[in-house]
Parts: C-alpha cells; sequence; structure tokens
C-alpha cells in the first residue's frame, strides 16, 4: 500500500492521534486553475487515525482504514469451484430517468481483464441480493480477491449496505477463492426499503437540476447541495455511505464522495469514487467527467464545517490533477483511474471565479417522465454521456 505523499506545509497545523480524513476550512473562495507548481515536503503518512488541527477547530477523520477479509482454508481444501456455465450478465443501476447506465460508469470494473470482469459482475449481483454467503463461480486467485471486491463498492453507492472491512472468503489447495461472506451494515435487513428511501431523497435533491443547461452548471449544483445540506459528523452512522450523506444528511468524507458519485450517476455524468491521503492521512474525493474531461473534485474540503449556512468554497471544485496532488494523493487502487486535466469546466473558467453559491429556491426545474429501458436500442443504454 502505497504511503508517501506530497503535503503542502500549512501555518497553524498540528498533527494529533486520532480519526484519519475530514474536512477543512480553506482561508476562503480560490481559483482553482492555477496549476503551478510549489515546494513540497515528503512524509509517510501512517492510516492510523489522526487529527488535524486548524485554528483550534479539529478536522479529523472519518475514513475507515480497510482490514483484509478473514481468508480460511476451505473445509474440503481438493475440491474445485464450481465454474460457471453461461457468462455472468451484468447488472448496472438506472439514472433517475430510468435510462440504464452502462460499462463505462464502472471506472473500476474497467481496470480488469474479462475474467476478473466476470467474478466482479457474480460479487456485485450477490451483493444486491445481500446474499449472506455465495460459491465463486468464476477462477479468482486468494492474492487478487479484495482488490476486486473493493472495486465492486468502490464502483456502487447505490450498495450502501455492502462494506469493504468484515468479509471473509474460504480457498482451495489451489490458491482459488471457492466461497464468499460479504460485509454488511444492518441497512441489508430492509434493501427494498432503504433504497426507495435513498432514491426518494435523491429525487428530492436532484428535481431542479433539469433545468441546468451544462455538465458543469450540475456538478456545481450538486457539490452546493451537499455542502448546505450535510453535517459532518465523524459519529453519523453509516458514515461510509451514500445513504448517510443523502438520506441522512450526516456524514464524513467517504459519505461526501458516495453522495457526490451516487448524485452525478443518477443524472447520467460519469464519476469516480477515489481513495488516497492528506495530511490528515486517509481520505476519499471525486473525478467527475465534464464535456470530455476528467476533473478533480473534494466536495468535504469546500465544505466550511464551522461556517454560516449557505457559505460555499470553490478550492477543490473541478480542478486537476496536478492541483489537486498539492495536498491529495492517490492510493494505488484508484492510482489506475483517469487523470483529471480538464481546464474548461473550472470554477474560474466556467463560473468567472466569483459565482455565488447555488439560489436552490431560485432554480425550478421538472424531472421528465422516466423512460423504459429497452426504448433505448444503442450500446449507450440512450446516454448521450456515453455515445
Amino acid at each position: 500500500m502505497k504511503k508517501k505523499f506530497l503535503s503542502l506545509l500549512l501555518a497553524g497545523v498540528m498533527i494529533f492521534a486520532s480519526a484519519a480524513c475530514g474536512a477543512q476550512e480553506p482561508a476562503g473562495p480560490v481559483d482553482s486553475t492555477d496549476d503551478s507548481d510549489s515546494t513540497q515536503q515528503s512524509q509517510d503518512v501512517s492510516t492510523e487515525d489522526t487529527v488535524v488541527v486548524v485554528d483550534g477547530m479539529e478536522l479529523g477523520s472519518g475514513l475507515i482504514a480497510e482490514e483484509e477479509p478473514l481468508a480460511e482454508v476451505d473445509a474440503n481444501p481438493d475440491r474445485d469451484i464450481d465454474r460457471a456455465v453461461e457468462p455472468i450478465k451484468p447488472v448496472f443501476d438506472t439514472m433517475l430517468d430510468g435510462t440504464p447506465l452502462t460499462e463505462k460508469f464502472y471506472y473500476y470494473r474497467g481496470t480488469l481483464d474479462e475474467t476478473y470482469q466476470q467474478a466482479y459482475d457474480l460479487i456485485r449481483s450477490h451483493l444486491m441480493k445481500g446474499s449472506e454467503q455465495f460459491s465463486m463461480t468464476v477462477p479468482v486467485k486468494k492474492e487478487d480477491f479484495f482488490d476486486i471486491y473493493k472495486k465492486v463498492i468502490y464502483d456502487s453507492p447505490e450498495l450502501f449496505w455492502a462494506e469493504v472491512n468484515g468479509s471473509c472468503y474460504s480457498y482451495n489447495n489451489a490458491g482459488l477463492v471457492v466461497s464468499f461472506k460479504p460485509g454488511y451494515n444492518d441497512l441489508v435487513e430492509d434493501i427494498e426499503g432503504n433504497t426507495a428511501a435513498l432514491e426518494e431523497a435523491t429525487a428530492e435533491a436532484l428535481a431542479d437540476m433539469w433545468s441546468l443547461d451544462t455538465d458543469a452548471e450540475k456538478a456545481k449544483y450538486a457539490h452546493d447541495w451537499l455542502i448546505y445540506n450535510i453535517k459532518y459528523n465523524l459519529d453519523a452512522p453509516y458514515n461510509q455511505t451514500s445513504f448517510s450523506a443523502l438520506a441522512k444528511g450526516s456524514t464524513v468524507c467517504a459519505g461526501y464522495a458516495h453522495g457526490f458519485q451516487y448524485m452525478m450517476q443518477q443524472m447520467g455524468i460519469p464519476c469516480a469514487y477515489i481513495l488516497g491521503y492528506t495530511a490528515g492521512g486517509y481520505h476519499a474525493w471525486n473525478i467527475v467527467k465534464l464535456d470530455g474531461k476528467h476533473y478533480a473534485m473534494d466536495v468535504t474540503w469546500d465544505d466550511p464545517i464551522n461556517g454560516k449556512k449557505g457559505k460555499y468554497y470553490y478550492t477543490y471544485f473541478n480542478i486537476t490533477d496536478k492541483k489537486m496532488s498539492k495536498d491529495h494523493e492517490r492510493e494505488d487502487i484508484s492510482a489506475v483511474l483517469p487523470v483529471a486535466k480538464g481546464t474548461a469546466c473550472s470554477y474560474k473558467n466556467a463560473f468567472g471565479g466569483n459565482s455565488p453559491g447555488t439560489d436552490f429556491k431560485g432554480i425550478k426545474g421538472k424531472m421528465p417522465e422516466k423512460i423504459q429501458p429497452e426504448q433505448s436500442g444503442d450500446d449507450t443504454g440512450g446516454n448521450p454521456y456515453l455515445s
């Protein structure tokens, strides 16, 4: 696991032992298009919990460090896996208007070869149902299994009952995984009801977004909505999930990032969950694809957590990875995703660098009627963002 990162030296910042990532309060709205280099200091980062203190305010953590699943030799170590006879068909989510998403929305899945994509699809299909335990019908080496499982979780904010930690698998003498028991939180007990709650909250949040003309405006709307409506809370329940952000309104960086990812996906805009490190330790943020280019986005760090409601920062809104890397570094599993190089949709270029926060009362839109997926006759699922 990569533990080196480039950290910007900030006056008044002290690091104490406690929790691992969090929102911070910048000095004010900052133009995010300047990609000039600055001297950085490299240092080791631990995934142990830490708290960063700025101006007497603790900005500590929330992203839970990942734990390798419990691995054990199968009770019958000589048995082979029960291989699938037919290819496993992937089942993806749909946009808010019913348009089906396609594989291009699933960034981490796209980093896998064909066999491991089948394993990904098998795991995802069982997580959707909340399967307590299931047999692996696709050959996966035990040393590769955890990465595939994590990639399913990172790609799927709608599977908020599934967790990276708490899982267990068994393997045979050939080193292939034969069965898997995923980790879940208690939201798995009512998948249908809790999914309806998430969808209802998201539909309400995005209702007016349909009136906006550009993807940059939609991304800004989602960014501002999360800042306006979410309380940063280390003790929030389910705080590693989109459910905590959108249905509960209280979360940490993982919830901000999965919440933004889910909002963008529901609007048909490709967006990925990024895992990495900052001066506070373990952290999560996003990349989003707007008008064919990728941008880095950290909604958590743009939220003035002790500030007045309705106050917004855009320091980490639609910036390049070059600028983000001054105080963020991607974890290895996220380092293979597209590099954010876009500039046209930055805060300065798209909004003049001095645009106020979104006036939610002044924007009125109406969600279109849901379409039937079978009406889409091409491989983009009718989604203009994927054509």
